[in-house]
C-alpha cells in the first residue's frame, strides 16, 4: 500500500496560521526541530515570521533564530524590538549570541547589551573583540576546565558545579590547566569517570593537546579539526592561557560558509546569497566580474580585428574559434577548481609548487594530445584541407596545455601572496584562457597556412 505524500511543513504551518493562531500551531511548532522550523521560515513574511516566532516557546525560538542564514536573520531583527532580540541572545550559545549581536546596526547593539544579563554581556563582549573568522570569533568562552594538581573526587566536583552553573548542555572533553590557567592537557570524558577518586588529573591527562590561539582564521581551525580528527579544539590566548573551544558543529558551519563563498567567487557571483533578495547587493556582487569578462572578450574582439583580413582569406578557421575556448576555458576551470579545493584542505600545499607544476603540465599535455588528435580528424571531416586540420590540432594542444598550467599556478601564486585563491576561478581564468586561446590558434594558423 502507498504511502500518501507528506504535506510540506511550511503549508501546515500556513493552513494553520490564520488570524488567530491557536493549540494545534503550537504544538506543531512544538514538534519541530529548530532546522526545520528555520528552513519552514524561509517561506513566510517577516511579519509572519514575527507571529510564528511568538507561539514558539522562547527557547525554541532563540535556538531558530541561530539556525537562519545571515540576510534573513537580519531582515528579521530589523523588525524586532531591543527587548525581544536580547531575549533570545540571552539563550542562545554564547558564539550564536555574538553572531547575532553583530548584525545589528551599532546604534541598537548597546541598548541590546544593556538588556542582557551581567554575565551574558560580559561573554558577548569578549567574543565581539575578535575577528568574526577568527577562532575567537567561533569560539565558545564555556569551557570545562579542571587543575592538573587536584584529585579526580576534586575535579568532578568542580565540573558538576561549573557544568549547572552555566547551564552547559554537552561537553565531550575536559581540559586540564595548570595554576595559571595555562593549558597543559586533555583528559576525556570516559578516562574520568572510571578512575578512582583520589587519582591525580595530571596522571591521567594526555598532555600538550592540538590548541589554537584565538588570532586564527577560520579555515585553519578547520582544517586542524579535519588533520587531527578533533571533536573539540582548545582556543588559547597569546600566553596559552584557556579561553575557549571551539567544537565540530562550529567547524561544519565554517566548512559550509568557506565553500559557498568560493563557489560563489569561483561562479562570478561574489557573496551574493542564494535567498539574498536586494537587486543593489545582487548587482554590487556580480557586476565587477562582468566587468572583468567584458574587459577580456573586448582583447580577444581587437585580437579579431587584427586578423580580420586573414579570417576572411581562411573562412574556416572561424569554425573552430568557440571549441579552441571552450577546450582552454574548461580544462583551466577544472585544474584550477582541484587546486582550490586541495589548498583548502591541506592536500595541496605551496612547498608542492615545482612538482605540482611538472605533474600538471604532462596532465594537460595528455589531455591537449588526446582532443588534438580528435579535433584534427574532426577538421579533415570538416574542411577536407589537412593543414587547416594540423592548425587546429595544435592549437587545441597549446590552449588545453597553457589553460591548464595556469589553472594550476595563478591560485598557488595567489595563495603565496596572501589572497583567496578562488579570485583566479570563474570569469578571470576563463577570460584570460579565450584571450589566451584566439591569439595562439590565430598566430599557428597565420605561421602554417598558405
Amino acid at each position: 500500500m502507498d504511502t500518501p505524500p507528506q504535506t510540506p511543513l511550511e503549508e501546515q504551518i500556513r493552513g494553520l496560521l490564520g488570524e488567530e493562531p491557536g493549540p494545534a500551531l503550537r504544538g506543531l511548532l512544538a514538534d519541530c526541530e529548530p532546522v526545520e522550523l528555520a528552513d519552514a521560515l524561509y517561506h513566510f513574511s517577516a511579519a509572519d515570521q514575527q507571529r510564528l516566532l511568538g507561539q514558539m516557546e522562547p527557547q525554541q525560538a532563540a535556538d531558530v533564530l541561530a539556525e537562519l542564514d545571515e540576510p534573513t536573520l537580519e531582515q528579521l531583527l530589523d523588525e524586532l524590538g531591543d527587548g525581544h532580540v536580547a531575549g533570545y541572545i540571552e539563550r542562545m550559545e554564547p558564539d550564536d549570541g555574538a553572531d547575532t549581536l553583530s548584525l545589528l546596526p551599532p546604534e541598537r547593539q548597546e541598548p541590546v547589551l544593556a538588556a542582557l544579563s551581567g554575565p551574558t554581556r560580559e561573554r558577548l563582549t569578549n567574543l565581539l573583540t575578535y575577528g568574526p573568522e577568527t577562532a575567537g570569533g567561533i569560539m565558545d568562552p564555556d569551557v570545562v576546565q579542571v587543575r592538573a594538581s587536584h584529585s579526580v573526587r576534586e575535579a568532578v566536583e568542580d565540573v558538576r558545579a561549573y557544568v549547572k552553573r552555566v547551564g552547559l548542555d554537552e561537553f565531550f572533553s575536559i581540559f586540564v590547566v595548570d595554576d595559571q590557567r595555562r593549558l597543559v592537557g586533555v583528559v576525556p570524558n570516559w578516562k574520568m569517570l572510571l578512575a578512582q577518586g583520589d587519582e591525580k588529573v595530571h596522571s591521567l591527562m594526555e598532555p600538550d593537546p592540538i590548541s589554537v590561539q584565538a588570532n586564527v582564521d577560520q579555515e585553519e581551525v578547520s582544517r586542524l579539526v579535519w588533520d587531527h580528527d578533533l571533536v573539540t579544539l582548545p582556543v588559547v590566548d597569546a600566553h596559552q592561557r584557556l579561553i575557549g573551544r571551539v567544537t565540530v558543529d562550529d567547524v561544519v558551519d565554517v566548512i559550509q560558509e568557506e565553500f559557498s563563498e568560493d563557489l560563489g567567487i569561483l561562479s562570478g557571483t561574489g557573496a551574493e546569497e542564494v535567498r539574498e533578495a536586494s537587486l543593489v547587493q545582487s548587482m554590487k556582487d556580480r557586476a565587477p566580474w562582468l566587468v572583468i569578462a567584458l574587459c577580456g572578450e573586448m582583447v580577444s574582439a581587437l585580437i579579431l580585428q587584427s586578423r580580420v583580413d586573414f579570417l576572411g582569406s581562411v573562412p574556416q578557421l572561424a569554425m573552430f574559434i568557440p571549441v579552441i575556448m571552450a577546450m582552454g576555458g574548461n580544462t583551466g576551470v577544472q585544474s584550477a577548481s582541484l587546486v582550490i579545493r586541495g589548498l583548502a584542505t591541506g592536500e595541496v600545499r605551496l612547498s608542492h609548487f615545482w612538482r605540482r607544476l611538472v605533474r600538471e603540465f604532462f596532465v594537460a599535455l595528455s589531455i591537449g594530445l588526446s582532443f588534438a588528435i580528435i579535433l584534427v580528424l574532426g577538421s579533415l571531416v570538416l574542411t577536407g584541407h589537412v593543414t587547416m586540420g594540423l592548425a587546429v590540432g595544435l592549437a587545441t594542444l597549446s590552449t588545453i596545455t597553457l589553460a591548464s598550467t595556469a589553472g594550476m599556478v595563478i591560485p598557488m601564486l595567489l595563495r603565496r601572496m596572501g589572497m583567496d585563491p578562488a579570485l583566479a576561478t570563474g570569469p578571470f581564468l576563463t577570460t584570460m584562457n579565450d584571450v589566451m586561446g584566439i591569439l595562439v590558434y590565430l598566430s599557428i594558423a597565420y605561421a602554417i597556412l598558405p
